[in-house]
């Protein structure tokens, strides 16, 4: 990826008076000087290191048996119980040769890089990816190379683009699995395919797996070295810090084949010596006694995950965000009408100095992490409580404000519909995405309404992929301008007014060329549609007329929006289709007040909780919309066979 903000992050790496702390530190440190600040930036654990620890490392300190080095390797007791672990998992690595305790993960990972590294060699990375491997890739004088994750697949890898970022001067992939910032669970399938082409270019494989204990779904966490022939290839590196909430005891580890180890060894002690003993008693308690203590934690950290993406729904008018599901945070992209939105730094501490609220800005964590903010929701729970509402609270304070700035600035021009070229682009765009849809006939579903289309989208898609051939739109567009390059699954990207003529060229090619473009097999694509009002409604029809509506909830009177009008736009859809081809959110108010007769069996119910009343419950109230929707639809469309 060529972009800006890689070309600002080469630069500071590249030079040794550029280094510059850590984004997350940065912010850290400005809210620390804020009375009355709340932080939900740095991944910090709410909560205390387990009393079994402490009570086990005391006994050791009462034993005089912390108070020296260890082996620079660690001690041989750690390593066994580590090796142990392992093979539950059904590793087999040596304690003596082929693991290594650190101070901490990203000890090992600096370690690491500069045991396998020269001076300008470049490390492949994903963007996003966490911060602080940017620092580590500086001490080691290389220059990262960044590849885009599939933020419409919920970040995953899309191996194309990694195999097009490697360069002859590639040594390194680094990658942290499940993902900081964004939760993602890598495929196995992606991941063994990464793996074969580290193998083609002979690339080693550092992955950090910090957050591997943290998963909220039923999947089984894969990790790459359970590939046989990864083994000699693997480096990887782990953390007691996540898992058992020691953060402040600075102690992990990392294994691989002996050759791999053996020059990390030297790095290591060069830089630390030895992990801190106390820390290695501490990591042997964990080891021994605190399972139960994981399975709390886990549980806990779903509980909150469960409560912020419910409270991120309610901010559905401001951002859209990925369902996180592994980590402990979520990576929502903030959307457009938000003052400030394609520059999340100065965002984030314009959010930071008016409402008193840490967040991370999405650029930390590599260029597609631009129009992103990272939130944690490991913090405890009063400061999550109150750092949601003080977000909410700002962004409808921004969104009003900038409303009413609208309305009361004076027109400069005569008024007129709209501007010429932007209404040439709806025109050739216009044309290219109905030619697709006469070409290919796709079966289209709409979604249109107030609180949630993007999720509700993301929801229906990952439900209807099992099953046929399935995509919604990109991102969040649905205008006039966005909904045919959603159809033509053309992203945008950062072409605007100002980009050199070859780009807007390029974009107009591969417009031409997908509008010509045949499926191989019937789709079914899930569209935004940002109604407005009844003309809109009917201007996105004329591009692709629904097949089917899912309607997003309409009852909440979002600030900043013309409510009314997107009720208008949502009737005109409504009355297009036959009744049985709408489905609807049963619980909204709105609709209920307004007499549709809409068919029962399309109604989306959200699950009861034990006292019989109306919630979320596991994601989300706009995810289990969408889930709910994405199961009707294959039942109407005839895809399930349950």
């Amino acid at each position: 990826m060529t972009s800006l903000a890689e070309s600002v992050l080469r630069g500071a790496l590249s030079d040794r008076g550029s280094f510059q702390l850590s984004p997350i530190k940065a912010i850290e440190l400005a809210a620390a000087k804020i009375p009355g600040a709340v932080s939900l930036a740095q991944g910090i654990p709410s909560f205390r290191t387990p009393q079994a620890i402490k009570d086990y490392v005391t006994e050791q300190m009462r034993l005089g048996l912390t108070d020296k080095y260890s082996l620079t390797t660690g001690l041989t007791e750690l390593r066994e119980e580590i090796s142990s672990s392992l093979s539950k998992e059904g590793l087999r690595y040596d304690p003596d040769s082929e693991i290594l305790v650190t101070a901490g993960s990203i000890e090992g990972i600096t370690a690491s890089l500069l045991a396998n590294t020269q001076a300008g060699d470049e490390v492949l990375l994903p963007s996003p990816t966490y911060a602080s491997y940017l620092g580590a890739i500086g001490v080691a004088r290389c220059i990262p190379k960044f590849f885009e994750l599939d933020e419409e697949n919920n970040f995953d890898f899309q191996i194309e683009r990694i195999a097009r970022a490697i360069t002859p001067r590639t040594k390194v992939l680094l990658y942290c699995s499940p993902n900081n910032p964004t939760g993602t669970l890598f495929s196995e399938e992606n991941t063994r395919a990464l793996i074969a082409l580290a193998d083609q270019h002979d690339l080693t494989v550092l992955i950090d797996e910090v957050y591997k204990d943290f998963y909220y779904t039923a999947d089984k966490h894969f990790t790459p070295c359970s590939i046989p022939e990864a083994r000699d290839r693997v480096i990887r590196v782990c953390s007691f810090s996540k898992a058992y909430a020691m953060t402040g005891w600075r102690v992990g580890f990392l294994h691989s084949a002996k050759h791999r180890v053996s020059p990390i060894v030297k790095y290591h002690d060069a830089m630390v010596t030895c992990a801190p003993v106390i820390s290695q008693y501490a990591a042997i308690a964990a080891l021994r006694f605190c399972d139960d203590y994981l399975r709390e934690f886990k549980d806990e950290f779903k509980r909150r995950r469960d409560f912020t993406i419910e409270r991120l729904d309610c901010m559905s008018h401001a951002l859209d965000y990925q369902l996180p599901k592994a980590t402990y945070f979520v990576f929502p992209r903030v959307k457009d009408l938000v003052p400030m939105a394609r520059d999340s730094t100065r965002l984030a501490y314009d959010i930071l100095e008016k409402s008193k609220l840490a967040l991370v800005p999405g650029i930390a964590f590599g260029p597609s992490g631009e129009q992103h903010l990272r939130i944690s929701y490991g913090r405890e729970w009063e400061d999550l409580r109150e750092g949601l509402t003080r977000l909410e609270e700002y962004f409808n304070r921004s969104l009003g404000e900038r409303r009413r700035i609208e309305r009361e600035a004076p027109s400069k021009k005569p008024t007129r519909s709209k501007p010429l070229m932007r209404s040439l682009a709806q025109l050739v765009l216009g044309s290219a995405a109905k030619f697709w849809v006469h070409r290919n006939r796709p079966t289209v579903v709409a979604i249109a309404g107030i609180r949630g289309k993007t999720v509700i989208k993301r929801s229906i898609v990952e439900s209807l992929r099992s099953w046929c051939a399935a995509r919604g739109s990109v991102l969040s567009y649905n205008t006039e301008l966005g909904l045919p390059l959603s159809i033509l699954n053309v992203p945008l990207l950062s072409v605007s007014r100002s980009s050199p003529f070859k780009e807007k060229l390029a974009l107009l090619t591969r417009i031409v060329s997908q509008s010509f473009s045949k499926t191989k097999k019937p789709e079914v694509l899930v569209l935004e549609y940002g109604v407005e009002s009844a003309t809109d409604a009917k201007r996105l029809s004329l591009i692709a007329k629904p097949d089917w509506l899912v309607i997003a909830p309409l009852g909440d009177a979002d600030p900043g929006l013309d409510v009314e009008g997107i009720r208008e736009g949502v009737l005109e859809l409504v009355r297009a289709l036959p009744a049985d081809r709408v489905l609807w959110p049963a619980e909204d108010a709105w609709i209920a007040a307004s007499g549709l007769m809409l068919d029962a069996k399309n109604a989306l119910h959200l699950p009861p909780t034990d006292d019989g009343s109306s919630t979320t419950g596991a994601v989300g109230e706009s995810a289990h919309r969408g889930l709910a929707a994405g199961k009707r639809l294959c039942q109407l469309l005839g895809l399930s066979h349950h």
